[in-house]
């Protein structure tokens, strides 16, 4: 039985999602789970993406401007979405290329994003109270791999990235999604795999 519990998490509201800043603090003196959560919690992209983007123009933004993800906007400017240069690096690039029956260079961003409306939310006031531990128990719960924050404005402040948490806590996280098939058990393997 583990002693951190997974927080209470809600989809991400339309219009959440701004260029917000938050100040993060900074501690190492404590087991790596029971760290201040606001620790790892990165501030929202700054680098946006056209929509109709293609992959490598994303992996090009992405890898000159030294960012992790993005955010993805619609014709008229709304964010709709998150890429990442762990998605676009993946093998998911050539399995959703396959059956769309497309060349990878064919994909664009809004075939491989992460809607928003997909995503799940924390509230600040939740982060401030948590420590790592409840956040790794919460992503391990609904098998996130990003996790917003929003202010008391209902506006998104930030997100926590499952692959950081992995990487900071030399340790594992296990992100399971629900499996239907064998097929989604092999996905499931090699993603875990990859991260």
């Amino acid at each position: 039985m583990s002693y951190y519990h997974a927080l209470k998490t809600a989809a991400v509201n339309t219009g959440a999602v701004t260029n917000n800043t938050v100040n993060v603090a900074t501690a190492n003196t404590k087991a790596f789970e029971q760290l201040p959560a606001e620790q790892f919690l990165r501030p929202l992209p700054t680098i946006y993406i056209d929509l109709d983007a293609t992959l490598d123009e994303a992996a090009l933004v992405l890898n000159k401007t030294h960012q992790a993800a993005a955010l993805v906007i619609s014709t008229t400017g709304e964010p709709i979405g998150l890429i990442s240069s762990a998605l676009l690096g993946s093998r998911n690039v050539l399995e959703k290329a396959q059956t769309m029956g497309l060349s990878r260079n064919d994909l664009s961003v809004a075939d491989m994003m992460i809607a928003i409306s997909s995503l799940r939310q924390i509230s600040t006031a939740q982060v401030v109270e948590a420590q790592v531990g409840d956040i790794k128990a919460t992503i391990e719960a609904d098998g996130l791999t990003y996790l917003f924050v929003q202010n008391s404005q209902q506006k998104a402040v930030g997100y926590f990235d499952v692959i950081d948490l992995v990487k900071s806590s030399n340790g594992v996280i296990t992100a399971l999604k629900p499996c239907h098939d064998f097929k989604d058990v092999v996905a499931q393997i090699l993603h875990n795999k990859e991260m």
